[in-house]
């Protein structure tokens, strides 16, 4: 009987680590997003705005068209980490 109260709170033990680590784990994960840039093959001048975004080249871009304009210039596949400043 003791045997199985041990096995018990070993494995809730275990369940409770794997559980920690996990949800601790989750908040670092980065998810990038596309930039809209359909809009730039007609019109490639952006508007005059502060809005700045992340890219994944770790520059940080004054605007989501400005980083669309650097995608087509460049010829890369810059995606956007996050909203704001890198």
């Amino acid at each position: 009987m003791a045997a199985r109260l041990w096995i018990v709170v070993l494995t809730l033990a275990v369940l409770f680590l794997v559980d920690r680590e996990v949800s601790v784990s989750a908040k670092k994960l980065v998810f990038w997003r596309m930039p809209i840039c359909d809009h730039m093959v007609e019109s490639p001048a952006c508007p005059p705005t502060y809005d700045p975004v992340c890219g994944t080249d770790g520059f940080t871009y004054e605007s989501e068209c400005k980083l669309c304009l650097a995608r087509i210039q460049n010829r890369q596949d810059i995606q956007i980490v996050k909203d704001g400043k890198c």
